[in-house]
């Protein structure tokens, strides 16, 4: 079984990857930080005779590693009451992939989001695109688990973690 970690925040070391790390302890993972990629906006050449594909930057090389992985979670912050850009990038880029035969279907989700001011609520679209994005791909959509935390350190200082962790920590366990 191969599991992925796809951090989407700025900071590598943030809450973001903290709490990605605490889902994933104990079990072996490569831990992918968006921000250390080049990933272009989609074009969609359907009109246009042209393939859908971007070979100028690191998305193949991405969809490469995410081909292999059994289990993928994705983890943003909250930026302005949605995902993080490079995860939106690296999702809307899944069209080439779709269009290109890549295997989608069977594929586990797992949706991690933290954010400063009632991310439960006012991020509640980040996981409604998680989950009809994997429903339409034909993935499996295992949960979110969504975390309050503000200060450069919350996730790795918070001595219990809500509910919905623990359950998506269960449900991780039980596939490993």
């Amino acid at each position: 079984m191969t599991v992925l970690l796809f951090n989407a925040s700025a900071r590598k070391h943030g809450n973001t990857a903290a709490l990605g790390e605490r889902l994933l302890t104990g079990i072996p993972h490569t831990t992918i930080h968006l921000m250390d990629h080049h990933l272009n906006f989609v074009q969609d050449n359907r009109d246009t005779g042209r393939p859908q594909a971007d070979p100028t930057d690191d998305y193949e090389t991405l969809m490469t590693q995410m081909a292999v992985a059994d289990d993928i979670v994705l983890a943003t912050p909250v930026y302005w009451y949605d995902m993080a850009a490079p995860l939106k990038v690296f999702m809307d880029r899944w069209f080439d992939s779709y269009t290109n035969g890549f295997p989608f279907q069977g594929k586990r989700i797992y949706l991690l989001v933290v954010g400063a001011d009632q991310p439960e609520i006012k991020a509640a679209g980040i996981a409604n695109a998680i989950r009809y994005s994997c429903e339409w791909l034909k993935m499996d959509f295992r949960g979110v688990a969504t975390v309050t935390a503000d200060g450069p350190n919350d996730v790795a200082e918070m001595s219990t973690l809500p509910a919905s962790f623990d359950a998506l920590r269960l449900n991780l366990e039980k596939i490993v």
